[in-house]
């Protein structure tokens, strides 16, 4: 069983439609509830996405950033119920629920989180993580490594205006340290950590995570200004050539990587961020090249938010996101 877990026991969706009357249709007549505490479950046959909220946000307040992500899955699921369907009858998405545990600490929540992925995967379920903070990243970082074959190295990309490479001694781990984390997980096993930050902000990163940076075998990164001026085709050759000897990808998207004109409520507010749009074109890119096995968005914070413009964003993102995953795996399986 797993630990921390909590099916969905109402509902964000509206569930009535004909079937028949997929052209009118919003993601929220469709999603499905599925309890990942079922042992009658097998493995699904086909295309199969799955949404999981990690309701915490202790990471953030560990950091000193504005607390109120704990309240993003919510606000995203809202968001998401509005979208159209245009997945047709070949794609299935399940809301699996949470996990929540306001009483544990991060470290166990974040196990917790890797047990549901795993299981996910081990049922042909694509998981769709929504934060949370950013702590939600280690551990679906850890459910995805466990999915695949020990030698296997899993990639990294993220977007986001910080390393969230912090070292975690002395503070434990935080919104900050996930990357490090992995960056130290992947030395236990004697690989490299293949990991690409997109949209980093030089004002928001100390010397010393350059410097770790700079010392550091497998990681890159762009900085937001670099790439408004390199434009995204050169960036997307860029994608390419970290992706070249990569077979499996995890990608994750904080939301403090935008403008606080696009993104006012996240748990820290950025004044030189990314435009949405060219990031989308990258997401998008990122999608198409077949080494997606997980994605999340992160720092979502509802009680900073302007009429839900950043819940709203983190939702278009998966809307487009899964349009090109679920394309990729349609073809796979003729």
């Amino acid at each position: 069983m797993l630990t921390d877990y909590f099916p969905l026991i109402h509902s964000y969706y509206h569930r009535s439609i004909d079937d028949d009357n997929l052209y009118n249709a919003k993601w929220g007549m469709l999603i499905q509830f599925l309890d990942l505490n079922d042992c009658s479950l097998k493995p699904f046959e086909g295309v199969h996405f799955g949404i999981i909220g990690f309701k915490s946000d202790k990471g953030v307040y560990i950091n000193h950033g504005r607390v109120g992500a704990v309240e993003g899955p919510n606000a995203i699921r809202q968001q998401l119920a509005k979208l159209p369907w245009h997945f047709g009858q070949n794609v299935q998405l399940y809301d699996v629920g949470d996990i929540d545990a306001p009483n544990r600490s991060l470290e166990q929540m974040q196990e917790s989180l890797a047990k549901a992925i795993k299981r996910m995967k081990a049922l042909n379920i694509f998981p769709i993580v929504l934060g949370g903070g950013h702590g939600t990243a280690y551990g679906h970082y850890l459910g995805l490594q466990s999915s695949i074959a020990p030698k296997e190295q899993l990639a990294v990309i993220n977007i986001d205006a910080h390393f969230d490479l912090r070292p975690y001694d002395q503070t434990g781990p935080n919104s900050g340290t996930g990357f490090r984390q992995m960056f130290d997980y992947a030395l236990t096993l004697n690989q490299i950590f293949p990991y690409l930050v997109l949209g980093i902000q030089e004002h928001s990163n100390n010397l010393f995570l350059f410097d770790f940076v700079a010392k550091s075998k497998g990681i890159s990164f762009l900085t937001g200004q670099d790439i408004y001026q390199m434009g995204y085709e050169e960036v997307c050759l860029q994608i390419d050539s970290f992706l070249a000897d990569q077979e499996y990808l995890y990608l994750t998207i904080d939301m403090d990587c935008f403008s606080s004109a696009h993104a006012p409520g996240v748990s820290a507010i950025q004044s030189l961020g990314m435009d949405p749009k060219l990031a989308l074109i990258l997401l998008q890119h990122i999608a198409a090249s077949g080494k997606v096995i997980g994605f999340d968005i992160v720092e979502v914070s509802p009680p900073h938010d302007i009429d839900n413009h950043t819940a709203h964003l983190a939702a278009t993102f998966i809307f487009y996101i899964t349009q090109i995953l679920a394309q990729n795996a349609l073809m796979a399986l003729k």
